[in-house]
């Protein structure tokens, strides 16, 4: 497996025990932009449509959004390193580029390079939602999250680009200083720096940690 760089997030004033530890993960921003030629929509923030069709094969999902995070276009074996963590049969790639093209993906395998490439552009609502960031429109971005990126995925491509999206989404939020977008973003991101306003002003920024996360580290206030 390639080298990947350790994620490393700023935690504010929280205390540091409190981090989630990083996790390893590929460079998704180097060519994000939100002037992304138009193409089929893809979706997969929490759920999965083909040009608003639902699709059930997650991992065919992922193969998409991998080549589409990487311009369009990935070595064999750069791909399986992304999706998969395991040896897998020599045709469960062709079978996913398979299961892509019946989806309506322009997806062909060019034997030369040995790579996998996507023959027309495409809108992953993924990426799109990290472009909107780089360009400093967080409200826009919230708007198109739906849900956590490539649920039900545990490659680490998906769990790279799903904590990616959601520190960059939340930093974003609370970057912006607009209380409104901070409490819309708590709503719908289980993440651990949109904490519960302390009752004093309301103030996102002098936030504590909220008990369901506090449940999901074993660590509840609801006994002290």
């Amino acid at each position: 497996m390639p080298k990947m760089a350790l994620a490393s997030q700023p935690v504010g004033d929280i205390k540091r025990d409190f981090t989630p530890q990083a996790l390893p993960h590929f460079d998704f921003g180097a060519e994000l932009t939100v002037d992304i030629p138009a193409g089929i929509n893809i979706s997969v923030l929490g759920r999965y449509e083909v040009a608003g069709r639902p699709v059930t094969s997650s991992k065919t999902m992922e193969f998409i959004t991998a080549l589409a995070a990487a311009g369009g276009s990935m070595s064999r074996d750069g791909l399986h390193h992304r999706i998969y963590e395991r040896d897998v049969s020599a045709s469960t790639l062709p079978t996913l580029a398979y299961r892509a093209r019946r989806l309506g993906i322009d997806v062909r395998y060019e034997p030369l390079g040995r790579r996998y490439v996507l023959g027309k552009p495409v809108t992953v609502d993924a990426l799109k939602v990290l472009g909107l960031l780089k360009a400093g429109r967080p409200t826009d971005a919230l708007v198109l999250y739906h849900g956590p990126c490539l649920p039900e995925c545990d490659s680490p491509f998906a769990l790279s680009l799903r904590q990616t999206l959601e520190d960059q989404l939340v930093r974003a939020v609370l970057d912006s200083g607009d209380q409104e977008l901070v409490k819309a973003a708590s709503r719908m991101i289980d993440h651990w720096e949109l904490a519960e306003p302390t009752a004093a002003g309301d103030d996102p920024f002098s936030a504590v940690l909220s008990d369901s996360y506090l449940r999901s580290m074993g660590m509840s206030s609801g006994g002290r």
